[in-house]
């Protein structure tokens, strides 16, 4: 199959190096660029920390050292990976899905909590007692679709990708009948909007079950 992988880097091109491993084509068409914000670390240390995101690990620097023995959240396996690479040393992770991460810490007693994260997040519903502070360490900047050639599929990984490759679309001209989208999570996939050739949505949210929703083991 020919693959669009709308991941930024450096993820997309990790994904695209497994689905050549398969014997896919691959197309990489990046809709965001990551950059870091200054932060400042807060200077009371909180029970723990969560990472949503395997990007806000890698982007966070410096800044991060001193938290980095305290007990680290993590969304998934790929942020946790991340976390470790970044040298948190206490990683915990979760399932991939960011509400049942968040009452899971609440669920351990933990009261304070320190997010480390994105400009733009997935919302989440915070189970009293706990607090989170959220500190903003990155930010995504959209980046323009270029007319694709042909695919047998287009990965979304967020919403906000799904919702913007939807716009280009449009803006391009492009026949949204003529295109198959397969999203990590049912908002992602409603974030797209409707009228595609075919959708499919990952069974829990995370790149393995979204390559099995299209029918690609990558083991």
């Amino acid at each position: 199959m020919r693959i669009l992988v709308t991941r930024p880097m450096p993820g997309g091109e990790a994904t695209a190096a497994r689905l050549r491993s398969a014997g896919h084509d691959v197309v990489l068409a990046p809709l965001l660029t990551t950059e870091p914000v200054d932060w400042q670390s807060p200077t009371q240390l909180p029970q723990a920390m969560m990472l949503t995101s395997a990007t806000a690990a890698r982007l966070a620097g410096v800044m991060a050292n001193p938290l980095q023995d305290l007990p680290c959240f993590t969304v998934g396996d790929a942020t946790a990976a991340a976390a470790q690479a970044a040298g948190w040393r206490d990683v915990r992770s979760g399932d991939g899905a960011v509400q049942q991460l968040v009452d899971r810490i609440a669920g351990q007693g933990i009261t304070g909590l320190v997010h480390l994260a994105g400009e733009d997040r997935t919302s989440m519903a915070v189970p009293a007692p706990l607090r989170i502070t959220v500190v903003v360490v990155y930010r995504a900047v959209l980046q323009p679709l270029e007319v694709p050639p042909p695919v047998d599929w287009t990965l979304f990984y967020s919403p906000r990708t799904a919702r913007h490759f939807a716009a280009e679309c449009d803006r391009l001209g492009l026949d949204r009948a003529a295109i198959a989208i397969a999203a990590i999570s049912p908002a992602a996939l409603a974030a797209a909007g409707p009228g595609w050739a075919r959708t499919a949505t990952a069974a829990t949210a995370n790149e393995d079950a979204l390559l099995a929703a299209i029918g690609v083991s990558c083991q």
